[in-house]
């Protein structure tokens, strides 16, 4: 049975490490449902997390692989519902939005006006993908031009202890 997961892969940076760290989930025939990879600030280490539903039984061999990836220091996996996990979303009204009384829901979910156009307003919010949806809800209707969101992010330490070792066997 497939369950939601979030996996944290840190590694060192270079050209093409999404592109075979996909390669490999895609050659196993799983769904990414998203992907953000983003520096740290240890300048030469990226960490990427990946959102996906897949059984444990593929689980488990899908770290071990990318765990031999001569760049990743750590892949590790949790359920979605076990870690901390945000997202920013963007969402484009129209500008007389905020000329109705369903305008004071940005201060309550702590939104932000973050452009203003002639015809409409660009609003973003970031937080749990429950938090997320009960914004949209509130928002949904006439003046909800567009909803975009961004990928995953969860909460994890940038270099475990057992990371040490790889680290400095890098750097020598």
């Amino acid at each position: 049975m497939n369950e939601h997961y979030v996996i944290t892969i840190k590694a060192d940076n270079r050209p093409g490490l999404v592109h075979l760290i996909t390669g490999m989930i895609n050659r196993k025939l799983i769904d990414i449902e998203s992907l953000n990879a983003a520096k740290t600030d240890i300048s030469s280490i990226v960490l990427i997390t990946i959102e996906l539903n897949v059984s444990e039984k593929a689980l488990t061999p899908l770290l071990l692989k990318l765990e031999n990836i001569i760049e990743v220091y750590a892949a590790e996996a949790l359920k979605v519902d076990k870690v901390i996990c945000h997202r920013s979303a963007f969402f484009k009204m129209s500008r007389s939005f905020l000329e109705t009384p369903n305008a004071l829901v940005l201060q309550k979910y702590g939104a932000a006006i973050v452009n203003l156009y002639k015809d409409a307003i660009l609003i973003c919010k970031s937080g749990s993908e429950a938090e997320l949806q009960n914004f949209y809800n509130q928002l949904e209707g006439s003046h909800l031009l567009g909803f975009s969101q961004t990928g995953l992010i969860s909460e994890s330490k940038l270099i475990e202890n057992s990371d040490e070792w790889r680290i400095s066997k890098l750097a020598a």
